[in-house]
């Protein structure tokens, strides 16, 4: 009876430790960052590409900064900076031209307010015939 007692006195004060889930980062931890390099001597036609967030407990905020860099000689010029879906927030310094050697950012700040899967899109209008896409992912779960 002392050891079924000890044995159950163990499982209440363990963490549990499921080996599939990954680690959630605090969220005072960095933010991560990428950059995107545009060259217009290279034809541009829509980019895409895709973030995912990860687990994230609901109401807590996590966040990426995207950064565009013209490489090329001439100007760029951006029409327009979007952001679709549900729990997904962005802000941004860029100017309308973004002239060589210069570059701007866009912070992205997913914040789930339900359980489950979220989907959104940061969208960057270049030209007609040039746009940037970045597919957003993130779930909504539990804090512990």
């Amino acid at each position: 009876m002392k050891y079924l007692l000890l044995l159950l006195l163990g499982f209440l004060f363990v963490n549990p430790a499921l080996g599939d889930e990954p680690t959630t980062p605090s969220p005072l931890s960095q933010e991560e960052s990428f950059q995107i390099n545009l060259n217009q001597e290279v034809q541009i036609q829509d980019q895409d590409y895709y973030y995912n967030f990860g687990r994230t407990p609901i109401n807590t905020r996590r966040s990426v900064r995207f950064y565009l860099r013209n490489d090329g000689r001439f100007p760029i010029y951006i029409n327009d900076i979007n952001i679709q879906g549900e729990g997904f927030r962005q802000n941004e310094n860029c100017p309308n031209f973004l002239f060589q050697g210069q570059r701007c950012s866009v912070r992205v700040v997913f914040r789930p307010t339900h359980i489950g899967p979220h989907t959104g899109r940061l969208d960057f209008e270049l030209t007609a015939a040039e746009d940037i896409q970045i597919h957003l992912r993130g779930r909504g779960v539990f804090g512990f």
